[in-house]
C-alpha cells in the first residue's frame, strides 16, 4: 500500500513539474512577444517624429529599418506588383508596390509601397491598378525590411507562415531580377488614387500581462504541490501506526 502511494505521489509530482515548465515556457514566449512589440513601437514612434534624411550613396550605410528618408527619381511605369491579404478599415484589399529609379546613379532601384487599394474580387482575380505618377518625383517614406517568404512561427514547432499580408523580396524578383535596395520604402504622402494606410505604432499589447499570468500559474502549481506533499508526509506516520 505504501509503495503504491509513493508511486502515485511521484507521478503527481512529475505531472506538476511538467505543468510548471509548460507555464514558464508560455510566459517566456509572451514576454519575448512583449519585448518585440515594445521595441517596434519605440522605433516607429521615433521614425514618425524624426526629420527625413536624404537617401543617397553616402547615407545609405547609416540608415536602417524605420529610418525616414527622402529620395529623388522616377517611377518605372511598367514594373509594379500587388500583395494580397492587406486590410484597411475592415476591408479587404491589395498593397501596391512600384519600382522607383533614383536620380542618384549610385543608388540601386528601390521598391516603393505606394499604398492600398480595395478589391471585392477573389484573391487571384485581376485588378485594375493605377499607374504611378510620371516624371521626376521627390518622395518621402520610411524604410522597411522585407518579410521572409518562408518564415517560421509557433511556440514549440516551426510552422510555415502564410504569405497573406506579407511583402517579400522573392515575389518582386519574379518581375525584376536586377539589383534593388535592400529595404523597400513605405510611402508617406498623399495619393489621389491609392489609400496610404498610416503607419501606426502597434503598442505593447497584452503580452506582458499574459506572461505574468502564466508565471503566476506556474508558481501556484508549484506551491500547491509543495503543500500537498507536506500533507502527505504528515499523514504517513498515522498510516504506519494503523498498519
Amino acid at each position: 500500500m505504501a509503495q503504491k502511494s509513493r508511486t502515485s505521489s511521484l507521478a503527481f509530482t512529475l505531472v506538476a513539474l511538467i505543468a510548471v515548465a509548460f507555464c514558464i515556457r508560455l510566459g517566456s514566449w509572451q514576454f519575448d512577444r512583449y519585448q518585440l512589440r515594445h521595441e517596434i513601437t519605440r522605433e516607429i514612434s521615433a521614425a514618425l517624429e524624426s526629420k527625413p534624411m536624404p537617401l543617397s550613396a553616402s547615407s545609405r550605410g547609416k540608415l536602417g529599418e524605420w529610418s525616414k528618408v527622402t529620395i529623388d527619381g522616377k517611377f518605372d511605369q511598367k514594373l509594379q506588383r500587388t500583395f494580397r491579404g492587406h486590410y484597411f478599415q475592415n476591408q479587404y484589399g491589395l498593397e501596391v508596390l512600384s519600382l522607383f529609379i533614383p536620380s542618384d546613379n549610385e543608388l540601386p532601384p528601390t521598391w516603393v509601397d505606394r499604398g492600398w487599394i480595395q478589391t471585392t474580387k477573389g484573391a487571384d482575380a485581376p485588378t485594375s491598378i493605377p499607374l504611378p505618377p510620371e516624371g521626376v518625383q521627390k518622395i518621402e517614406g520610411i524604410l522597411r525590411k522585407y518579410d521572409e517568404a518562408r518564415a517560421a512561427r509557433g511556440v514549440f514547432f516551426a510552422l510555415p507562415a502564410p504569405r497573406i499580408g506579407r511583402i517579400d523580396e522573392q515575389s518582386l524578383q519574379e518581375i525584376f531580377s536586377g539589383e534593388t535596395f535592400h529595404y523597400y520604402l513605405k510611402f508617406q504622402g498623399q495619393s489621389d488614387e491609392l489609400n496610404n494606410v498610416p503607419l501606426v505604432p502597434p503598442g505593447d499589447g497584452p503580452h506582458l500581462a499574459y506572461a505574468i499570468q502564466w508565471w503566476i500559474f506556474a508558481l501556484l502549481i508549484f506551491v500547491t504541490r509543495i503543500a500537498l506533499y507536506k500533507g502527505e508526509r504528515r499523514r504517513q506516520p498515522h498510516q504506519q501506526v494503523e498498519n
